[in-house]
Parts: C-alpha cells; structure tokens; sequence
C-alpha cells in the first residue's frame, strides 16, 4: 500500500515500526492513493511549508504533528524528525503521541481525520520571559522516505 502522509499543527516526528512477514499482494489489488499534505508534490519544486503559529512566553505549546498513514487509516511508522534550524529564543522537542491527521475534505484521506493515528508532536517552548517573534524547522523523513521540511513562525506573548 502507499501510504498517506500528512502534518497537522505540531506534534512532530520520532521512530520507525517495524513488522512482521508480510503477506503475498492480492490478485486483484485496490487502486492504490496516496496523499502527500506537507509533502513536495511530484513535478514541483521542493519548498518549505512554512505555518505560523502562537505560544505563551515560558508555556510549553504544541505547534505540530506528523503522521503516516496507509489508504486504509491505519498507521504505516512514525516520521523521523530533526531540527534544521533552532528557534533563538526557545527550544523544540518532539513526543510521540496520538493525534489527529489533517486531510483535506477532497482527499480520499480525509476519513481518515476521524480517528486518532500514533505520529509524532512537535512542541515549542519559549525563554522565560521572551516575548516576540522566534522561527525554527523541523525536517523529517516518512516511513517509506519522503523527505519534508517546515519552517515554524512562532508568536510568543506575555502570559496573562
């Protein structure tokens, strides 16, 4: 199957599953989809996604999540993430965690936005006391190699 792979706001990438044998391909195999959100498409010039994003000063803040999953909603691994670039004023940790893809209502994937899928979070947190505007990015590696990379703009305010 090919999978489905998508992010949605952060909570962000880790760790491969591995499986059992597999079993022989059917005689009569469904058409295969796949869905590339957050992914270049084929044919297009490989861009950064770039999302913005807000977080309270000091506050841990879940910014995105990256996911991959088979046609069939179920999971196919966990992205490998890393930062590309660190925010200057705060700093980025990715927790594996349950969340929910982010399919577009036309894609066949979007059934798939029902139900909880393992991915990986991204999480921001801020200097203590840093107010402003910080920027960082993430790269990540899918399950069956898709490269991605996202570039985090990320509004930090005074806490209340």
């Amino acid at each position: 199957m090919t999978p489905k792979l998508g992010i949605l706001a952060l909570t962000t990438f880790a760790g491969f599953v591995s499986g059992c044998a597999a079993s022989p391909p059917p005689k009569n195999p469904p058409a295969q989809v796949q869905l590339n959100f957050n992914f270049t498409p084929q044919g297009q010039t490989s861009l950064p996604k770039s999302l913005a994003r807000g977080a309270i000063s000091g506050v841990a803040q879940h910014v995105g999540f990256y996911y991959a999953v088979n046609p069939d909603c179920t999971s196919d691994g966990f992205v490998q993430t890393q930062v590309k670039t660190a925010p200057a004023h705060g700093a980025v940790a990715f927790v594996k965690a349950d969340g929910y893809t982010n399919f577009p209502s036309s894609s066949p994937g979007h059934e798939c936005n029902r139900n909880k899928s393992p991915g990986i979070e991204v999480v921001y947190t801020s200097a203590k006391d840093f107010v402003g505007t910080d920027q960082f990015a993430v790269l990540g590696i899918g399950p069956k190699g898709r490269y991605m990379e996202t570039e985090y703009t990320v509004k930090v305010i005074a806490p209340p």
